[in-house]
């Protein structure tokens, strides 16, 4: 009997089998993400049990990252297929200028294939994926099985009618139609303050519009919400929780009321016939899901301990090694971009030590009065993870795990880490032509921005 099936396993994870190969997406199944501020919501699903279903394969194995975030490219994941599988694999992911992700599985031995923008990959004589890169590192990919297509738009941000007809261009040229979609559908950030209620209820009913937007220009026959099956898990982001989009919200949404006939919830190990089902044939199995996750959140999710204070002396010292590390990667660009007022020197409220520090490309770290204005606020704990990794501002901005000062705090923040941005993904000295792009790309961007509308 013909194989071609998708197999929800967790949060962002899927696979798809047919007789000719095996492709397993995103693979976060245990554990913790973004410096303990994401956990999962169903926590039945492990690393261990996910090798061993690899190892019964039968057909080839294929592993597709869609981008470098823990809750999608997960090292724990790694480090047990390494130790554990027998067979043999081949792991996927797009070209890119810095090497990281690649660079990184084949330091471990793992086989690579990089795949280039809108190049079909053959997996088997049935299965091929194409994928395309999006912004900030990210990327979506047409997943062909068996006559089959599916996109996977994860967390892309496919936010505007242009941004979709981009997309469904793309699609165009490779399948006639898409039958099956997934997308995200809970915000995946900080979006405001203790008590901003109003800007957590505008960040979930953004993604009802976002999805709504997807399905009118994508028109794909069924619709598979994922990717934001987790909870924010620690003491100083819990209160995230209280606006996110529960599997409830989504499917009783105004703007999606038209859409709801295509839209299936799947809970882990739900599986889909690619060849038989249908939005009407896996109505049963909706149900089911949407009460195994309403369940789950009438239990509550237990939050992480507070973690140990760190010393002022410590913080501005890994501040100084930040500091060095940028400078040598980009020789003096960033003392350059804070004298032309680019960024701006950041003032960190250190909330545990009850402590005030200026950070500056150019001058260092100074200690401020306790009572002086601040742009973010945040435990000594996540400071010093802020500036001892190469993702510490995009965790940061993630895992909510920060108080944002008043008017454009969260501007001054996020321009204050494009250096640790551009330094992550290869923009540096030794690509000056890209980085020169890059630059121009980004003021450009901003320039587009003020304009007025």
């Amino acid at each position: 009997m013909r194989r071609n099936t998708l197999r929800f396993v967790n949060h962002a994870c899927f696979e798809v089998e047919n007789d000719s190969a095996l492709l397993l997406v995103d693979p976060w199944l245990e554990g913790m993400a973004f410096n303990n501020g994401w956990r999962l919501i169903d926590q039945s699903t492990s690393n261990a049990a996910m090798v061993e279903r690899l190892n019964r394969a039968e057909v080839p194995v294929y592993i597709w990252f869609s981008h470098e975030h823990p809750d999608h490219f997960s090292i724990s994941f790694i480090k047990q297929f390494k130790q554990d599988f027998r067979g043999s694999a081949t792991f996927l992911f797009r070209h890119t200028l810095d090497k990281r992700v690649v660079g990184f599985l084949r330091r471990n031995g793992l086989e690579v294939k990089e795949c280039k923008e809108g190049e079909p990959a053959a997996l088997g004589p049935d299965m091929r994926i194409t994928m395309f890169p999006y912004s900030e590192g990210d990327s979506w990919c047409l997943i062909e099985s068996g006559g089959r297509s599916i996109v996977n738009l994860n967390d892309c941000v496919l936010a505007t009618p242009a941004q979709c007809q981009a997309v469904k261009a793309k699609i165009d040229m490779l399948v006639p139609r898409v039958d099956l979609m997934l997308t995200q559908f809970g915000y995946a950030s900080w979006v405001g303050n203790p008590g901003e209620s109003a800007l957590h209820k505008a960040a979930a009913l953004e993604k009802t519009e976002r999805i709504a937007l997807q399905i009118e220009h994508l028109k794909p026959a069924l619709v598979v919400p994922f990717a934001s099956f987790v909870y924010f898990s620690h003491p100083e982001n819990a209160y995230l929780n209280e606006g996110q989009n529960s599997p409830r919200a989504i499917v009783d949404a105004p703007r999606l009321a038209p859409h709801a006939p295509l839209i299936r919830f799947l809970q882990p190990g739900s599986v889909v016939d690619l060849d038989k089902d249908s939005a009407a044939s896996l109505a049963n199995e909706h149900e089911r899901a949407m009460a195994h996750w309403m369940a789950l959140k009438e239990r509550g999710y237990p939050l992480l301990p507070a973690e140990p204070v760190i010393a002022l002396e410590d913080v501005k010292a890994a501040f100084m090694k930040y500091r060095e590390t940028l400078a040598a990667n980009l020789h003096g660009l960033p003392r350059l971009l804070e004298l032309t007022r680019r960024i701006v020197p950041l003032v960190i409220h250190l909330s545990d030590l009850r402590q005030t520090v200026k950070c500056s490309y150019r001058k260092g770290i100074t200690t401020l009065g306790y009572d002086a204005p601040w742009h973010v606020s945040m435990s000594s704990g996540n400071a010093v993870f802020l500036f001892k990794n190469e993702y510490g501002h995009d965790t940061t901005m993630v895992n909510g795990r920060f108080r944002a000062g008043p008017s454009n705090a969260t501007s001054v923040f996020s321009r204050f880490f494009l250096p640790q941005r551009m330094a992550k993904n290869g923009y540096d000295r030794r690509n000056p032509l890209a980085t020169l792009r890059y630059l121009v790309a980004k003021m450009m961007a901003r320039i587009s921005r003020q304009q007025p509308g």
